[in-house]
């Protein structure tokens, strides 16, 4: 047979790294299949499926030749043409054959219509893709919840894009792309590995990866910050708008470790890292506690509040800044507070004490008696979320509880804070309520 379907043998094998006896395999599919089409047309499917031929491909890469044959059985009286043969034609072609005996007839490829040649080509591929699709599901089913390093090959028309995994391909679905980036070929990006379907044969990739799942985040963290990964430190509450700011609780299980500290590292390198990895979204990195006013107060961080009113019953809380904080304590589209109340679990509402409209009343009075803010009153209400701080238990409280904060309260645990590093520049609040 011609050559240069010899080197199509050689090349496809090379490509998708396959044995040549896995590609010979797929294209003897595809010929029976073209078979079955041009010269079995006239039987139904069972007739079809109880009379298949066996079709052989024998490659000689010395002498740069590949056959095609068709295997029939020698018998006395043919009742398949496609896979019995009589003595007298066996004999013909091997003057040894006896009854009982399996010959090789050749099968020219110049016999097959174009239309049963697409046809062939058609089911090799197909063969071969189920079966670089389950190459790659045996190298990434353990891998469902961890990261991975990929390289952008393309980009559909639905906005999806195709990465490549060295040996094989991930598809990073349109919503699972953050907002703020713009993916190009050749990038490399760490992506979070969520699903490794099983193979179908379809040309979609099985593996799915997103660049938005919260756990993207936890795992870079466990990456970075070696506390975490040896447990020292633990991540107990972790919140993300993808592309914009990330909040993180972290506790640590020895008390002479720092766990804010660790996690910023030196200069900031290990939180200057991660946010690289995640272009530049914020990360903020707050200290978790079991009491949750001072849990509360951290989340809000770089924002200083000065007063909270909490009622424990209804889990909402007024929290008071003054207007200098007040554009930090709300962020960007109201993002910090957002984030504040995902991760604690509790409605916060943000004042100022003009905008409070009467005095904040005393700790002893009751929870109907506190006062409401007037219509023009400015809140940012946020609805509890499923993925609230993990963990926290509500103090056997009941009613409401005003605390003052000391004015040198800090936000995050460690004496110096670096404000820029957490995702926040404290002294340039236009910043961030321009961002």
């Amino acid at each position: 047979m011609h050559a240069d379907l010899v080197a199509l043998v050689q090349q496809i094998a090379k490509e998708k790294e396959l044995p040549l006896e896995e590609v010979l395999g797929a294209m003897c599919d595809g010929i029976r299949l073209a078979y079955e089409k041009q010269f079995m047309r006239d039987a139904g499917r069972h007739q079809r499926r109880r009379m298949r031929p066996r079709i052989v491909a024998i490659l000689d890469l010395d002498a740069r030749v590949l056959k095609l044959a068709l295997e029939k059985t020698v018998v006395e009286t043919p009742h398949n043409p496609h896979t019995e043969i009589s003595l007298e034609e066996a004999r013909k072609v091997h003057p040894d054959a006896n009854i009982g005996d399996k010959v090789r007839v050749d099968l020219p490829l110049s016999e097959f219509t174009r239309s049963a040649m697409q046809l062939a080509r058609q089911a090799m591929m197909e063969r071969i893709r189920k079966v670089e699709q389950r190459r790659v599901y045996e190298a990434f089913k353990d891998k469902v919840g961890t990261i991975v390093t990929a390289q952008v090959l393309r980009k559909d028309s639905y906005g999806n894009l195709y990465l490549s995994l060295g040996k094989g391909e991930a598809l990073l679905p349109r919503r699972e792309q953050v907002p703020t980036e713009n993916l190009q070929k050749g990038e490399q990006v760490k992506v979070y590995v969520y699903e490794v379907r099983e193979p179908t044969g379809s040309t979609e990739p099985i593996v799915r990866v997103s660049r938005t799942h919260k756990e993207l985040l936890r795992k870079l963290l466990e990456l970075h910050v070696p506390e975490i990964a040896k447990g020292e430190v633990e991540i107990k509450g972790l919140v993300r708008d993808p592309g914009y700011r990330s909040k993180v609780a972290v506790a640590a299980k020895d008390p002479s470790i720092d766990p804010v500290g660790a996690c910023i590292g030196p200069q900031g390198k290990r939180i200057n890292a991660i946010m690289q990895e995640l272009r530049n979204e914020r990360v903020d990195i707050i200290a978790w506690s079991e009491d949750e006013v001072e849990f509360l107060i951290h989340s809000l961080s770089p924002a200083r509040p000065s007063v909270v009113i909490m009622n424990f019953d209804e889990r909402t809380a007024t929290v008071v800044v003054s207007e200098d904080q007040l554009s930090l304590a709300i962020g960007r589209q109201g993002r910090n507070v957002s984030l504040a109340a995902r991760l604690t679990g509790w409605r916060i509402d943000i004042r100022t004490p003009e905008r409070l409209g009467r005095l904040i009343v005393p700790e002893t009075q009751s929870e109907t008696a506190i006062p409401q803010p007037p219509p023009q009153a400015v809140a940012v209400d946020e609805p509890r979320v499923e993925e609230a701080k993990e963990g926290v238990t509500s103090p056997p409280l009941t009613g409401a509880m005003t605390v003052s904060v000391p004015a040198q309260a800090p936000a995050l645990a460690p004496a110096s804070e670096p404000s820029e590093v957490s995702g926040v520049n404290e002294s340039a609040p236009s910043e961030e309520q321009g961002r």
